[in-house]
């Protein structure tokens, strides 16, 4: 322990920053930005905590009573759990601090990372001026765009002291303040002002940090203790005691940790589970310890307990249970704002608010280890977006929580993206993307995101008309729970969703027809996981799509129908979006013979003389692009029609007996892939069929 003679330091009322230079020895009167480096508090060594703040092993201010700050890995505060903001310029400095509540304080520096200039939201500015040895010499202070004072600085050695001279000038050119600081090794040694000469004793550490401040002259001084600890006492005995101390603000007295007879300002306590329990948490060593049977009442001042009970150590958070009742300790508290936990198949989620800071915390396997007093718990994700999810692959479920609460979806539906995560509609509205979905391990913890417009690239939307469709059913990766799913006919089940396909190379290719939940389904066309072709879209509101698609969007002719079988839409469509209306016509009711709408070149529906009807596109006054036709018998064909007039691609064709048939045809007949369901038993018949309608051969 060494005793330096120090005076008092007059300081500049106003927060400071650094990349900035810092000379605690040379230059101590020097105006320092926001602060939140070791150096910046004139702290020196590999300090861990001093005066209530905790620094990281790289010198970063990570706590200060109640705020903890959060870095990237240059150094740069990336956050704080107040929501501040914080802006930097090329070279590290802090240019701009802003509160929550929108008061700033921006900073300017030179190119020696020294801070010229400063400005506050309320108006105050301050601008310096330094020496050739980057010492501050002058300080020109504004209120509100308007001088108040000067403020000069002259610098001489005097021995081993360093001798500031300080004189300060109002604008009305009345003198202010004037006298000299006196400083060694970087501390004030005396201080001689128009009052008198003060002296002040320090204590420094064999680190030469501050750990006693106290008046020189007086002998009932008040001493000004300060408990620093490092990260090189890690490994050293340390007697942690739990006690008392006396609040500044009533007679009252409060807990408080010492560390070997000093009090540890460091130290967290919080309730623990028991009655009359506390927990002590020593972030330096990452132990948690519970002290058993404080009751206050009982005890005094000076009552010390001694702190031994280690419950945990080497982690920062802890789950600790006791009778039912648990406790989620992050850093030693619980002190939160508002918290939301669930359960995400066997693990505990705990998503909490830190002041305005989201930060997620997992306890794996929580339903598995229950029983366990202790439990690991560990940080998951520090954004404040907190959309987790997993698979039960033997089960086929999967579950979503967003910022520690369960998602409603009974009423969801989902839509896949090209590269097979799922978009999840909430009461018809995209909300959420599941991200690596596709190659999701049983009960593995992945990401989700805010739904923010995936599927533009991979959809149509027609105004009014509910045509929101998914492009893709990636099966690569899935479980396929029948047939062959890579050179075949085979049927993948993700969730609710069932779909079976033709496969080639283990892609979806030649027919699929799919199952969502809530009665949406899609048959048609594939070409190597996309639909291609034409194809059938229906939505859980009943609103269809009948005709072509091209990697996966909606393209060529086709038309909207809603749950009523009204048409909503007709016409030309390109990569997604309807670029030509047809339909206007027939909507608006226009006949011309037996035509409603355009039975020449566009859309229309046409009554033949015997009874059968067509609606659909015409071409030259043939039946074309794709359309549906109804015999008087009462069968039905849907689908593709080429320029002859002739069924040739994809579609469906329910019999007089209601049985149908949903597949290829060639010439106006069945003829390749496709699906039979016998409408008399109930038999569903897949593979390749002949131009009677019988199927000839597996896929």
């Amino acid at each position: 322990m060494k005793n330096l003679v120090l005076p008092l330091l007059f300081c500049f009322i106003c927060q400071w920053t650094l990349a900035q230079k810092i000379d605690m020895d040379n230059a101590p009167r020097n105006p320092i930005g926001f602060k939140h480096k070791k150096e910046h508090f004139f702290l020196r060594g590999d300090i861990y905590a001093s005066s209530g703040k905790i620094f990281d092993k790289k010198g970063n201010l990570v706590y200060n009573y109640g705020t903890r700050y959060y870095y990237n890995s240059n150094g740069r505060i990336t956050g704080n759990n107040y929501d501040d903001k914080f802006e930097y310029d090329s070279r590290g400095n802090i240019t701009k601090f802003q509160y929550k509540s929108g008061s700033t304080s921006n900073y300017t520096f030179n190119n020696k990372d020294l801070l010229v200039y400063e400005k506050t939201s309320y108006g105050d500015e301050k601008t310096y001026t330094y020496d050739s040895n980057d010492r501050v010499i002058k300080a020109v202070i504004k209120k509100k765009g308007k001088k108040d004072q000067e403020r000069f600085f002259s610098y001489v050695k005097k021995g081993d002291s360093l001798v500031v001279d300080m004189s300060y000038i109002y604008a009305n050119g009345r003198k202010g303040f004037k006298g000299k600081s006196y400083y060694l090794n970087g501390f004030l040694v005396k201080e001689e002002v128009s009052s008198g000469t003060y002296r002040y004793i320090v204590e420094v550490d064999d680190k030469r940090n501050k750990i006693d401040f106290y008046d020189a002259d007086r002998a009932d001084a008040k001493h000004f203790e300060t408990f620093n600890r490092y990260y090189s006492d890690i490994n050293k005995p340390q007697k942690i005691e739990y006690g008392y101390h006396k609040l500044t603000s009533s007679s009252k007295k409060g807990g408080a940790v010492y560390i070997n007879g000093k009090r540890a300002t460091d130290i967290a306590i919080s309730k623990g589970v028991k009655p009359n329990e506390k927990v002590v948490y020593d972030g330096l060593t990452q132990t948690y310890y519970a002290v058993k049977n404080i009751i206050p009442e009982n005890h005094t001042i000076d009552t010390r307990i001694p702190v031994t009970n280690v419950l945990m150590k080497g982690q920062p958070y802890m789950n600790y249970v006791h009778d039912g009742k648990f406790i989620n300790y992050v850093h030693g508290y619980n002190r939160v704002k508002s918290r939301d936990f669930s359960f995400l198949g066997p693990h505990m989620i705990d998503y909490r608010v830190d002041k305005s800071l989201g930060r997620t915390y997992i306890i794996y396997n929580y339903k598995n280890i229950k029983d366990q007093k202790l439990k690991r718990m560990e940080l998951l994700s520090p954004d404040a977006t907190s959309i987790f999810y997993i698979r039960e692959l033997d089960k086929e479920n999967f579950f979503i929580v967003d910022k520690g609460k369960h998602i409603d979806y009974k009423n969801a539906r989902f839509e896949y993206l090209d590269n097979g995560d799922p978009v999840i509609f909430v009461n018809e509205k995209p909300t959420y993307v599941l991200l690596g979905f596709r190659m999701a391990k049983n009960n593995e913890v992945l990401k989700g995101k805010h739904y923010s417009g995936e599927l533009d690239n991979n959809q149509t939307t027609s105004t009014n008309t509910d045509t929101t469709t998914t492009t893709t059913n990636d099966s690569s990766g899935y479980n396929c729970v029948k047939g062959d799913c890579k050179e075949g006919w085979g049927r993948v089940k993700i969730g609710e969703i069932v779909t079976d396909a033709t496969f080639k190379n283990g892609a979806i290719e030649g027919v699929a027809y799919i199952t969502y939940p809530e009665d949406s389904y899609f048959h048609g066309q594939y070409k190597n996981n996309r639909r291609h072709g034409i194809g059938y879209y229906q939505w859980s509101s009943g609103n269809s799509y009948v005709g072509g698609w091209k990697d996966g969007k909606q393209h060529g002719l086709g038309y909207t129908m809603n749950k009523e079988n009204k048409i909503i839409t007709a016409g030309l469509y390109e990569n997604g979006k309807l670029i030509q209306e047809a339909g206007v016509n027939y909507k608006s009711g226009k006949k011309t013979g037996n035509c409603t709408g355009d039975c020449v070149d566009g859309f229309g529906k046409y009554n033949y003389s015997n009874g059968d009807v067509y609606l659909g596109f015409f071409k030259g006054g043939k039946r074309f692009g794709v359309g549906t036709y109804l015999w008087k018998n009462k069968s039905v064909y849907t689908g593709a029609y080429t320029a002859d007039g002739k069924r040739n691609g994809y579609g469906m064709y329910t019999y007089v007996d209601r049985s149908v048939f949903k597949g290829m045809f060639v010439n106006d007949r069945i003829d390749g892939l496709g699906v039979m369901k016998y409408n008399s038993s109930g038999n569903v018949v897949q593979g390749v069929f002949n131009n009677k309608g019988s199927k000839v051969k597996d896929y």
